[in-house]
């Protein structure tokens, strides 16, 4: 199993920065998140303006490898198409990079407004044969989303989830912020989808404040971990804030490392507990 962390975490940052703070503070594998943006929402900004051979570059100059790549969009453009739900600068990452990553996440698919009733059962086969391509040389899983104000999304609870990954051959990134967002017990979420949880998005999460610095909120990630299926799970990827205080980072190159670094720190704690766990079963 392979420990990550998602390049997001420093959008703030110069990307080449980012990879640096990544590689000191001890990560070998990177969740590379694309850019993206639609309306007001926007991801992975730092990779705005950075030509996709130069990001393939920068990657691999400061010794990191791609383990995995978030698609980061999934806003459907119409009710009966596809379109809008793949982020067009995928195939040109994949086809720069030169080899597959273990695994691709996918947000769960949405769209804004109300599409009217029977629109997931018209769209999800669609949302399948879309993806059937890059299932054959890699992992391909959908992160659970949680619902949010203009748009609809399907598939909120475990049970609907695996239901869809099972029958379509894709597995589940379980991203433990957006299940806490909902209300969904991360552990009982755990047990319901079972060996369909390939990766994990990791952080914590407080008094409605999303992505909190690992161990510095209120989830029991310590029986997240002796509860999900270790023999299924091929990463964990940090995905979250590094400070609470200073959203935009204005710390020092050294505090970031050391910061990334001890996330990475209670990430191999916890772990840990998952190991002892499977020794006693």
């Amino acid at each position: 199993m392979q420990l990550s962390v998602a390049t997001a975490n420093l959008y703030m940052q110069p990307f080449e920065r980012a990879l640096n703070i990544f590689a000191e503070a001890g990560f070998q594998n990177i969740e590379l998140d694309l850019f993206w943006e639609r309306k007001e929402w926007a991801v992975a900004q730092h990779l705005q303006d950075v030509p996709v051979r130069r990001v393939v570059q920068q990657v691999e100059r400061a010794g990191l490898r791609i383990s995995s790549i978030h698609d980061g969009g999934g806003v459907l453009e119409a009710r009966d198409s596809t379109e809008g739900f793949i982020n067009p600068a995928l195939d040109r990452h994949l086809e720069a990079m030169g080899y597959a990553p273990e695994c691709l996440v996918f947000h769960t698919p949405h769209i804004e407004e109300n599409p009217g009733d029977g629109w997931w059962e018209r769209i999800s086969d669609k949302i399948a044969h879309a993806l059937e391509k890059y299932r054959q040389v890699c992992t391909v899983t959908i992160e659970n989303l949680p619902p949010f104000g203009g748009y609809c999304v399907p598939l909120l609870t475990p049970e609907a989830l695996n239901d869809f990954v099972a029958a379509n051959g894709l597995g589940v990134t379980l991203d433990t912020t957006h299940y806490a967002q909902m209300g969904t017990d991360i552990i009982e979420a755990a047990r319901k989808l079972g060996n369909k949880i390939k990766t994990v998005h990791l952080s914590d999460f407080t008094a409605g404040r999303t992505h909190v610095f690992i161990g510095e909120g209120e989830l029991d990630l310590a029986g997240f971990f002796e509860t999900i299926d270790r023999a299924s799970l091929s990463a964990v990827t940090v995905e979250c804030s590094l400070s609470s205080d200073d959203p935009n980072l204005n710390q020092s190159y050294s505090w970031m490392v050391s910061r990334t670094r001890e996330a990475r720190n209670r990430l191999e704690r916890l772990l840990s507990v998952m190991e002892a766990s499977d020794e006693y079963r």
